[in-house]
């Protein structure tokens, strides 16, 4: 299953995928807000990860989001897969993936119900992936994560409220 995610997300980001790079996370902002250095310029780049979208720190899960997300990169090489060729808000959007762990980062988040896949935005064919892992958080028993949370409230709606 990881190692289809794996492809699936090279196969989706396949134009973008040549501008693919590697580097080591350095910094965790919330579950899906990276800075990662860069291994060929020491560059470091403040990456947004494709397609879902983790609740806010402040609103229920968004620490374990943040959690989850540093206990599985923060300190690890990375390989970012570039999803668009323009920054969003000066940050880079792109796949996340531990190729020595075979895990992609957005379908961790997904699986363990600390993210959305965030329709608005993911139109790739690896999102019909995410969303089926989405599906099985929430319908689980019991199930994972924010599905717990009786009408839970997706991000962009909770930044909206605030």
């Amino acid at each position: 299953m990881k190692f289809a995610s794996i492809v699936a997300l090279f196969a989706l980001l396949l134009p973008c995928a040549c501008w693919a790079w590697s580097g080591q996370v350095v910094a965790v902002h919330d579950g899906d807000s990276l800075r990662v250095r860069r291994a060929d310029t020491g560059e470091v780049v403040r990456v947004r990860i494709y397609g879902v979208d983790c609740p806010e720190l402040g609103q229920p899960y968004g620490d374990d989001a943040r959690e989850l997300t540093a206990g599985l990169v923060l300190g690890q090489r990375v390989e970012v897969v570039p999803a668009t060729s323009r920054p969003s808000y000066g940050r880079e959007v792109a796949g996340i993936v531990l190729l020595d762990k075979l895990t992609v980062l957005q379908d961790a988040l997904v699986t363990a119900g600390l993210a959305w896949v965030d329709g608005r935005y993911c139109k790739a064919d690896v999102c019909d992936t995410w969303r089926t892992h989405q599906n099985d958080a929430r319908t689980a028993l019991p199930p994972r994560g924010l599905w717990n949370e009786s009408d839970p409230v997706p991000p962009w709606k909770w930044r909206r409220m605030r």
